[in-house]
């Protein structure tokens, strides 16, 4: 076994750790969440960055570390604000979890400040009847006919992703208008209409899923609450950390 300290986020000194095998090292008023791991399934994951390139195994030890990963981050969040802190983020030892707290102290005790009694909501939205072309047969068609009905469908199915766009954009701003800070995830042709992530604070909640229920032309999926994982990132430097 090669022992080393998994750091799981970055939280308030006054935190009480209930899971089992984590401890805290805490600065001034700061606390990070660290557990003792064996580092061989990590270095396997440095050594091959393209490990999970396929659907992984249930059975596959970081799959286990990156569920375990996603709990102690949970758990903590039910009760405090959290800076997450990124999967496979390994510490040497305590003095390296010292000096990464006191290293970033005024921009680690910002970012808790900045999330706390807030909550991470995905949503996104595609059309909710995209409609399917007309299978209309082209036989006996001239060759000016044919052309006019491509044109045709080619400007009604622009029709149809503009009014989609249009709508995904008047809720996004309508959904930002209850949110702290917004992120939204880069767009592709097969990507929904909007995929966005939303910091909420728990007194706008209600109001931010009611306006999720209110465009009817949208198909939307809203997944949460979160911590707030889009929202902070710690950049630490090689020199803090044995793995990140």
């Amino acid at each position: 076994m090669r022992p080393g300290l998994c750091a799981y986020v970055i939280t308030r000194e006054h935190m009480l750790v209930a899971l089992p095998g984590m401890r805290l090292v805490t600065h001034r008023g700061l606390a990070i969440v660290v557990a003792e791991v064996d580092l061989t399934p990590f270095a396997e994951l440095e050594a091959n960055p393209t490990h999970w390139t396929e659907e992984p195994s249930e059975d596959d030890p970081l799959v286990k570390l990156a569920r375990r990963h996603d709990l102690v981050v949970r758990s903590v969040f039910e009760h405090h604000p959290v800076l997450p802190l990124r999967f496979g983020t390994i510490l040497r030892d305590e003095p390296a979890a010292l000096r990464l707290l006191t290293n970033h102290h005024h921009e680690a005790g910002a970012w808790l400040d900045r999330v706390a009694g807030h909550r991470e909501w995905g949503v996104r939205a595609r059309l909710a009847h995209p409609g399917e072309p007309d299978t209309m047969s082209t036989e006996g068609m001239s060759g000016a006919e044919y052309l006019t009905m491509r044109r045709d469908r080619l400007a009604a199915a622009a029709r149809v992703r503009r009014d989609g766009s249009t709508a995904a954009a008047a809720l996004d701003e309508a959904l930002t208008r209850y949110a702290t800070e917004t992120v939204h995830r880069p767009r592709k042709p097969s990507t929904p209409l909007l995929d966005a992530a939303y910091l909420v604070p728990a007194d706008a909640e209600a109001a931010f899923h009611a306006e999720t229920e209110r465009h009817d032309e949208l198909a939307v999926e809203v997944t949460g609450p979160w911590p707030p994982y889009s929202f902070v990132r710690l950049k630490l430097s090689s020199g803090e950390v044995a793995h990140v």
